[in-house]
């Protein structure tokens, strides 16, 4: 008899591989410079793949230049107002931009709203050891109106290395309200804005590229998903790779290993390989991002959509399965189906 998967651990992290849910807010929380930096995953917990974090603050917080020897990143704009540098290339992001950075690309922020939310995704990951090293440890939830921990910038520079993180003074160029709309092809730095990407649909649901494997050296890819309120998916696991569900909107629910939750802004589902899973969108116009990591799953998205230009997921009309689409996933991918739908048991009447 095959053991029982293990149910997820709830707000906490970890500290091995093992599926999570980690409610918006919840997770290790540092203070450095009146900001709020708050880790939902470390490579202790996702098996050196990646790490994650929120940094939020108020009106003026900044962080400098740094620059990740060995990490790609994924930024993703969730509240209020940011001035954003990838060198002196500067923007101005509301929320639902992106920011793609790779490895080696010198970046830094300043928020311009009295309350600014960024998501952090790095692959590999090992510069979250930083945070607990210059940070002060709290216990609130919200960022500080003043600072507790100033760090400068030359104390940043003198532990940053051990993480494979540089540091410097750099001039910053005047940022630009600017509309970014493609996403292009190679490992280099780029903006897409609000509702931008390259994007395909299926029946009620748009799938949109923020990245793809060629932009993070096939270390993971980004999928911005809309769409209608639907059942949920077959119940399926991977072998090789990790699905991690960030809501951004609306509600989603995950069945994993057993155990319904429901998401809402900002929640997050790791779901490592070998994680039993399934989602269903459950209001009008959810959003959410998935990080599959590494990046083996991607042409998944290709066998099931089909290319558009539209910028919205088509509703209504007569529903439709990529039958063959998806024979062929199971068939190249890794995609092992181990049952049906399952069917929504939890807070039926919401």
């Amino acid at each position: 008899m095959s053991p029982t998967p293990p149910a997820p651990v709830v707000n906490a992290l970890p500290g091995e591989v093992a599926p999570y849910v980690m409610a918006a807010g919840e997770g290790a929380r540092y203070e450095i410079d009146a900001k709020l930096y708050t880790v939902i995953a470390r490579p202790d917990d996702t098996g050196g793949l990646f790490s994650s974090h929120y940094v939020s603050g108020g009106r003026g917080a900044e962080a400098p230049f740094a620059t990740h020897a060995n990490e790609h990143q994924t930024v993703v704009v969730f509240d209020g107002l940011v001035q954003f540098w990838l060198g002196q290339d500067a923007r101005i992001l509301a929320p639902g931009d992106t920011v793609a950075i790779p490895a080696g690309t010198p970046f830094a922020y300043r928020f311009l709203s009295n309350y600014t939310r960024l998501l952090f995704w790095s692959a590999g990951g090992a510069s979250i050891g930083l945070l607990p090293r210059v940070g002060l440890a709290v216990d609130s939830h919200v960022h500080p109106a003043r600072a507790n921990r100033v760090v400068s910038v030359d104390e940043l520079a003198a532990v940053g290395p051990e993480f494979g993180v540089q540091f410097a003074s750099l001039d910053k160029s005047e940022p630009t309200l600017q509309h970014d709309s493609e996403r292009p092809s190679g490992v280099v730095p780029f903006y897409l804005s609000q509702g931008e990407g390259e994007h395909t649909r299926t029946f009620n649901q748009l799938n949109t590229f923020l990245s793809r494997g060629e932009n993070t050296g096939s270390d993971y890819f980004a999928m911005h998903t809309s769409g209608a309120k639907a059942g949920y998916i077959p119940l399926h696991f991977h072998q090789r790779h990790t699905e991690n569900f960030l809501c951004l909107e609306g509600r989603l629910w995950l069945y994993v290993n057993g155990r319904e939750v429901l998401l809402t802004k900002g929640d997050f589902v790791h779901a490592p390989a070998g994680t039993i899973h399934s989602f269903a969108l459950d209001s009008n116009h959810t959003q959410m991002i998935g990080f599959l990591a590494p990046s083996i799953f991607e042409k998944f998205f290709d066998y099931m959509n089909e290319p558009t230009t539209d910028p919205v997921y088509p509703e209504g009309g007569e529903f439709f399965f990529p039958a063959e689409g998806f024979g062929r996933a199971q068939a190249e991918l890794d995609l092992v189906v181990v049952g049906p739908p399952p069917a929504r048991a939890t807070a039926l009447d919401i």
